[in-house]
């Protein structure tokens, strides 16, 4: 590119250009640039001593109509002022009418009433569509076409909703639109398994009907309103009946006669025998079934049947032993858990030994429990954890894959142990009792369930009826996430979530309009001119202003710079609340006719968004009339150091938290501008899908903003020229 800088020279009635070449603000090669490069010099006018001076024409003002009507066409003008007067020989002012020119503007027609479109509504099913899926070549199904809704209302200008039919129906927005509905998924599930086995013989005595199971596996899970899954996944059924097994029980035969063990046994040594003392007693044992019949011990050790014991220690009375008859039958058990007794009684010299007497010593009679084959089965202890079947693809659970961690879920089964007790409560086999020695019953692990929150609500209205505001829609809780689905997003006490966005509402404030300034003014004696300082003033009205930067009546709508405003001029007072009521009139100098004259300053040039005090800002300005030959000209460049917070001002975005937050995606937050000394500029009330970045700010300087929307937030701060 070619950047030009206009050096504020005046020579020889030529003003001259220095010419730079850039990429990003860097002089490069000339041969870059595939353009010649513009001229060096141009024409001017310079005036003579003693000449009238008039300024350059000013930038047109705002149209005084944003559109026309079947009676008024807006306007804009543009004007020029002098600044010397010239002397008696001097080229003469123009006339006043020259100094102002005018021209028409913005002539087309006024559209007071518009139709505006919402946004629009998620993809739903449309039941009208009788193709609404297509059959492709292999069978399956497409993806369903749905339709799109939202809701276009007629607006009248500065007004708001009104009714359909004030809008011309021709151009009104489409407010249907097809669009594409996610692709219904039908559940797969695989065929069901083979029946377990059954028990092949018999059914062993004490134990719960044999069943057996089959299973079938989900594969994928319906989406989208596809077929569901099937509700059974498991079936159980009873085993065909079978007979019992056979029972078996030990029989026990006559006690023998005591042996005696000898004493070398017990010492570990050899000696000669002994005729009395301790020994053993042994009685046979046979295995019977159900007839009585003896069978072979195995199947009595095969079906666990509990061994009664084979000996029992014993004594043979020594010569000074306490001699006994033997001890008499049981008598008869009364029933189970019931006492049976046997007796017995001194013999000989016994009945009248001390010692033998002695019943603590020498019992002559004995009790016992009767034998009772009735068992007790007692839980013990707190069932289990549900368990799913180890094998993947197991009967009754299914196993969910995907980004998140793995769950697991369906029926299953839990145990709970089983504590086997005889009569008295003491404990025996659990083999007594059962065969598995627990307890089994069918359970359910819960599915993963995610939260479910409701459609998006309609959005509310502008939290700001004058200005910027937000404007807020919701969600609310439908179904809380179980068993680790997918959590819920951060929910208020009335379990809801929002998503807010920035608006602007139409505003009806006051402020101040002010006028160009006129041409300095000097008292003099005689009607001519004069030179010197002067006075110049300008006009300074309150009127009212929309929040479009424009001044409104009814359906008529002006601009804000416009110098003939049909509006009323509102009391003063009602713009005094807002700031103080700007000048309107200020001294001036008009140059004598001998006098050097000078264009007014250009703005000052910008400081460097760090605002570092080693560097400066400029403004220039140049001759457009001579002096006499006894007269100078004033400086036409003035520097002036960059101060922080005085001429140079840097910015940066204060972001707010979250205030909003979604099942899905980003969370928009509010951003405000804020100054070096933390100040707010609006309107940055910005949304944002990614944090600010600080370049950003620095890039919409306060002087880059809007005028018309500085009322509806903050006031900015002046910057000095």
């Amino acid at each position: 590119m070619v950047q030009d800088e206009v050096r504020n020279l005046e020579e020889e009635g030529r003003r001259a250009k220095s010419i730079e070449l850039a990429t990003q603000g860097e002089k490069v090669f000339s041969g870059h640039c595939p353009d010649p490069p513009p001229s060096t010099a141009l024409l001017c006018e310079l005036a003579c001593p003693g000449d009238c001076v008039v300024c350059a024409w000013s930038t047109w003002s705002s149209c005084s109509m944003s559109c026309s009507t079947k009676t008024s066409v807006g306007r804009q003008s543009r004007s020029r002022t002098i600044l010397a007067y010239p002397g008696e020989a001097g080229k003469p002012c123009p006339a006043a009418p020259a100094l102002e020119d005018w021209r028409p503007c913005n002539d087309q027609p006024c559209i007071v009433f518009y139709w505006e479109a919402l946004s629009w509504g998620p993809c739903i099913e449309d039941s009208s569509n009788s193709l609404n899926r297509t059959i492709l070549g292999n069978g399956t199904s497409s993806c369903a076409v749905g339709v799109q809704n939202r809701n276009v209302v007629c607006i009248k200008m500065n007004v708001g909703h009104v009714i359909n039919k004030r809008c011309l129906d021709s151009a009104r927005p489409d407010g249907i639109r097809p669009c594409l509905l996610p692709c219904r998924t039908d559940c797969i599930v695989t065929p069901f398994s083979e029946w377990t086995t059954c028990p092949v013989s018999c059914l062993p005595a004490k134990t719960t009907a044999p069943t057996q199971s089959r299973y079938r596996t989900v594969i994928q899970r319906s989406a989208y309103g596809g077929q569901e899954c099937p509700d059974t996944l498991y079936e159980e059924r009873d085993c065909e009946s079978m007979p019992p097994c056979p029972s078996y029980r030990w029989q026990t035969h006559r006690w023998q006669l005591c042996t005696l063990m000898p004493a070398s046994l017990h010492q570990g040594m050899e000696g000669p025998g002994e005729s009395c003392g301790e020994g053993l007693e042994t009685r046979g044992l046979s295995c019977v079934g159900e007839e009585e019949e003896q069978v072979d011990m195995v199947f009595c050790l095969q079906r666990g049947v509990y061994m009664p014991p084979r000996t029992r220690p014993c004594r043979v009375p020594c010569k000074d032993d306490c001699t006994f008859t033997s001890w008499s039958q049981f008598s008869e058990c009364s029933g189970c858990g019931s006492l049976r007794s046997r007796n017995r009684s001194l013999t000989g010299r016994s009945k009248t030994r001390v010692r033998c007497l002695r019943k603590d010593l020498h019992p002559l009679l004995e009790t016992e429990a009767c034998p009772c084959d009735d068992f007790l089965s007692q839980p013990v202890g707190n069932w289990s954890s549900c368990i799913l079947p180890l094998t993947p693809g197991s009967p009754q659970g299914w196993r969910q894959t995907g980004p998140r961690e793995q769950k697991e879920c369906g029926r299953g089964r839990r145990y709970q142990a089983v504590a086997c007790v005889d009569w008295q409560g003491q404990l025996v086999r659990p083999s007594f009792c059962s065969a598995s020695g627990y307890l089994v019953e069918t359970c359910q692990v819960p599915c993963p369930l995610d939260c479910k929150l409701s459609e998006w609500s309609s959005w509310s209205p502008c939290s700001a009826s004058c200005g910027g505001g937000l404007k807020i829609r919701s969600k609310w809780l439908k179904e809380k996430a179980f068993n680790g689905g997918r959590p819920c997003p951060k929910l208020d006490l009335k379990n809801q979530v929002y998503e807010a966005v920035p608006c602007r509402s139409a505003c009806r404030q006051s402020q101040w309009l002010v006028g160009s300034w006129s041409g300095c003014s000097i008292n003099t004696v005689n009607e001519l001119p004069g030179c010197g300082d002067g006075l110049q003033r300008r006009t300074v009205r309150c009127v009212w202003h929309s929040a479009s930067g424009h001044r409104s009546t009814e359906d008529q709508v002006v601009s804000r710079d416009s110098s003939e405003d049909p509006v009323d001029s509102l009391d003063s007072s009602l713009c005094n609340q807002e700031e103080p009521m700007p000048i309107r009139a200020q001294t001036c100098y008009l140059p004598c006719p001998d006098d050097c004259v000078m264009s007014p300053w250009s703005l000052w040039s910008s400081c460097p968004l760090s605002c570092d005090p080693s560097t400066f800002r400029r403004r220039s300005r140049h001759v457009v009339r001579l002096p006499s030959s006894r007269g100078s000209c004033p400086e036409q460049l003035q520097t002036e150091i960059c101060v922080l917070n005085s001429n140079c001002f840097s910015f940066q975005y204060n972001v707010s938290v979250a205030v909003t937050s979604s099942a899905v995606g980003e969370v928009p937050r509010a951003g405000i501008c804020l100054g070096a000394r933390s100040s707010p500029f609006p309107p940055l009330l910005l949304a944002f899908s990614h944090s600010p970045a600080p370049q950003q700010c620095a890039q919409k300087p306060a002087r880059a903003l809007s005028p018309l929307l500085m009322p509806t937030l903050y006031r900015l701060p002046r910057h000095p020229h």
